[in-house]
């Protein structure tokens, strides 16, 4: 068959789908539920590893079984269908059984930081009016004042002692009067539980909430149905290929709380069948024996890929390694050198490294640059099944391939809503040529064979070694709440220890002199709550906190522009750094 002639838009060419079945471009969602989905996927291999969990480790079978348990004990507690579950823990077996669990009964599941604030964690359980907390390695005081100061029924905790075990038999006998339940003991409480059959749900229902990046603002939450979830997996799956990725082993390292780290990554792993490895607190000291595990596909990021690098010994076997994806951030084409130059001395030689693309609002899986042909200078290939255009931002008019514009995204991975602002989900969308689109806030460009290079995004954002995001713009916006500070901008410097901490440079208001003790005053500040513009109280996280400060008289801007000229500031501070670096090696 002739090949058909490109129009030169992607919107009407679908570039990424040409060579696609067409049940491959137009996919069929099932109506089910993601418990559903698992529990058929995994038919005929239960007895395969599911999960690998520090010492924990668990087949499709013990992971279903363990869902079915503690989805019981919910509906005892009073669960219903549609209440939002939250989960604040790090990347544990018993976080992935708990999304699970609350699919399986309907109810909704959100991941919260493990290590926020409890004002930031009480503001979502009041947002949220969720019934049920279940976080990890809290005291009774803790939860009795979440407790006191939420609509929370039931705290539920996972002591530190069992985070290594699958036994959830402790006696518990359950009274009207508990409020704080230990996780262990919930099979005990789901014997209670007299319906016993398996629900039916469907597509439509919401599944999880997701987060944005918050970079402008508080992180806004993201509604995502079954189908949203069901069609992303099978856009990537269809796009990617996945019989011909070797290896039955990936590798989770970016926290559950971060879209990334859940969806992409660990849900990905379980719907294709593989053995996901959590590491649930990544570090310089922890990430050989993550490595130790044999993971084929590593999904992580720069700084990931740095920790790696520097602490891995020169002795480790790493063939197992093979794909290391970005996500989050992105590798540059010397980065991407360096990790295969590395790879291949600890013999991964025909390692694939290469940048994918999402965000929250299509569950965090744009494009994919797995079981596609590598182009390391781009994020990937766009998924087949979806439809995309680039526009101006500020006409909305379709831009050609090759040519700049804002990333625009069609397809039933697209997300329902903004929890609870229905004017902010309607601002986000559009309809064109009889689809509805949303707009990513993502900058690029779209090649003829579907490949998507990023140019620029909306929010300025580093990873550190732990993995957790730092977001510059939400920093100083913080900051510049301060009643001190007149103008402050922040920008991410190099660190030995942490990979990457930021800086603030500072204008101050008037009647403050550029002194220590005014850094000591707004170092004091770091530490304490204080209103946004909107009059929610935020406060900045601990590894947020900036390691440097500097006072200047005035913002540097881009010539003919009022924008801050961010990369200036950021030079700057790299080469102040290193000047001072010079200056303490001199003085020894």
């Amino acid at each position: 068959m002739k090949d058909k002639k490109l129009t030169g838009y992607a919107s009407i060419d679908n570039p990424q789908s040409i060579g696609s079945t067409l049940l491959e471009k137009n996919p069929i969602i099932p109506s089910v539920n993601i418990y559903t989905l698992l529990k058929l996927l995994s038919k005929g291999k239960l007895d395969n590893p599911a999960v690998d969990c520090l010492d924990l480790k668990a087949n499709y079978n013990q992971l279903l079984d363990d869902s079915v348990t503690i989805s019981l004990a919910l509906k005892e507690l009073g669960v219903k269908k549609g209440d939002i579950i939250s989960v604040a823990m790090p990347n544990l077996y018993q976080a992935l059984a708990a999304y699970f669990a609350c699919n399986r009964i309907g109810a909704v599941t959100t991941f919260l930081d493990a290590v926020a604030t409890p004002e930031e964690v009480n503001s979502y359980l009041n947002l949220f009016e969720s019934p049920i907390l279940i976080n990890f390695d809290k005291s009774d005081e803790h939860n009795k004042k979440i407790k006191d100061s939420t609509k929370v029924r039931h705290i539920i905790t996972l002591n530190k002692k069992n985070i290594n075990s699958l036994d959830l038999s402790n006696n518990y006998k359950i009274t009207s009067n508990d409020n704080i339940i230990d996780f262990n003991s919930l099979e005990s409480i789901s014997k209670y539980q007299k319906f016993r059959l398996e629900p039916f749900h469907s597509k439509k229902e919401d599944s999880l909430i997701l987060f944005t990046s918050g970079s402008t603002g508080k992180p806004k939450a993201v509604v995502l149905t079954n189908e949203n979830i069901i069609a992303a997996e099978m856009y990537a799956m269809n796009t990617s290929h996945t019989e011909n990725i070797k290896g039955p082993k990936t590798m989770t390292c970016v926290p559950f709380s971060y879209p990334y780290g859940f969806v992409t990554s660990a849900l990905t792993s379980l719907l294709w069948g593989k053995e996901s490895i959590l590491a649930p607190n990544i570090s310089k000291d922890t990430i050989s024996y993550y490595y130790s595990k044999n993971p084929s596909i590593v999904f992580g990021s720069p700084a990931l890929l740095d920790l790696t690098i520097n602490n891995i010994p020169k002795e480790q076997d790493l063939s197992s390694v093979t794909h290391f994806i970005s996500g989050g951030d992105f590798l540059t084409l010397a980065h991407a050198k360096r990790a295969n130059e590395f790879f291949a001395q600890h013999g991964a030689k025909n390692i694939e490294v290469g940048n994918g693309f999402g965000n929250a609002e299509t569950v965090s899986i744009g494009s994919t640059p797995v079981g596609v042909p590598l182009r390391q200078e781009t994020a990937g290939k766009i998924l087949v099944g979806t439809n995309v255009m680039i526009v101006d931002p500020e006409t909305m008019e379709e831009k050609k391939y090759g040519e700049e514009g804002l990333l625009c995204v069609s397809g039933k991975h697209v997300f329902k809503g903004y929890y609870k602002n229905p004017e902010l989900t309607k601002e986000t969308k559009f309809v064109k040529n009889g689809r509805e689109y949303y707009m990513t806030g993502t900058l690029g460009k779209i090649d003829e064979q579907g490949y998507f290079t990023v140019t620029g995004r909306q929010s300025r954002f580093y990873i550190m070694s732990s993995l957790n995001k730092v977001y510059c713009d939400n920093v100083q916006n913080i900051i510049s709440t301060f009643d001190c500070v007149k103008d402050c901008a922040v920008v991410k410097v190099p660190d030995e220890e942490q990979l990457y901490v930021n800086k603030a440079y500072i204008v101050l208001n008037n009647g403050y002199a550029e002194t220590e003790e005014t850094k000591e005053l707004i170092n004091s500040k770091f530490y304490l709550p204080t209103k946004s513009s909107t009059g929610d109280v935020v406060q900045l996280k601990p590894y947020e906190i900036p390691s440097y400060i500097e006072f200047i008289e005035s913002m540097p801007r881009i010539a003919g522009s009022e924008k801050v000229d961010y990369q200036f500031l950021e030079q700057d501070a790299i080469d102040k750094l290193e000047k001072q670096k010079c200056l303490k090696l001199k003085a020894r």
